[in-house]
């Protein structure tokens, strides 16, 4: 196909294109209001900007038509979707920036941003680092591989602890970054390490710092009302 068949075909099936919107959520009818390509080594990239309906909002997604590699001529075959702007879930729920130290938080914000435009690799480092900065938080052995830390956190449940022995590439990682192994890295694998690291922070860090705040929400009440004094 030549780059304007590209553009018609791309252009009348997004006509009645339906997603979640990445601002208000909504999974509704996008409309799409401009489409425009360029070419990178042979490869047409096609940027689609939709309005959406409830909200009124704008959002560009990419397109890749891939050329073919045995042809003197352009003879592009249509590829797939392979980004969205702005990303969605690339964001830290409220209650990992309230309970989890900032450090720990920047490292997952990014592997989110990471994960949500295609990078797949680049979101597993940045999950591993704040896994394993996370462990080493909470006193452990920074000696040893990331799966034994998990292992040996007290915090953590026995499920937890399971899933982390389960994913495949933990137990490849040792305690530095050039063990990363991240030929073994699709998006698949990243999505399940996004996972456990939400859960791992939920145990550590949110369970416990919700805990501790009703705590003194109720000790504040005892010592307002005065229930605490001595007669």
């Amino acid at each position: 196909m030549k780059s304007n068949e590209i553009d018609l075909e791309i252009g009348t099936i997004c006509q009645d294109f339906i997603d979640v919107c990445p601002h208000c959520g909504a999974k509704t009818h996008l409309e799409l209001v401009h489409n425009d390509h360029h070419i990178s080594q042979g490869d047409q990239y096609n940027y689609l900007t939709f309005r959406c309906k409830p909200c009124k909002k704008l959002s560009v997604r990419v397109f890749r038509s891939s050329q073919n590699p045995y042809s003197q001529e352009q003879n592009l075959s249509p590829d797939k979707w392979i980004a969205k702007f702005p990303p969605l879930d690339a964001q830290p729920s409220k209650k990992f920036i309230e309970f989890v130290p900032k450090d720990i938080i920047d490292d997952y914000a990014e592997g989110l941003v990471c994960l949500a435009n295609g990078a797949s690799r680049a979101a597993v480092v940045m999950f591993r680092r704040a896994i394993q900065s996370a462990a080493n938080e909470q006193g452990a052995d920074r000696e040893q591989k990331l799966s034994q830390q998990i292992k040996g956190l007290p915090t953590l449940t026995k499920d937890i602890k399971d899933w982390a022995h389960n994913i495949r590439i933990f137990g490849n990682w040792g305690a530095h970054p050039q063990d990363d192994k991240l030929s073994q890295v699709d998006e698949e694998l990243a999505v399940e390490v996004k996972d456990f690291i939400e859960e791992f922070m939920n145990y550590v860090y949110v369970m416990p710092g919700k805990v501790s705040s009703v705590r003194k929400r109720h000790e504040k009440k005892k010592d307002d009302s005065g229930e605490g004094d001595e007669a």
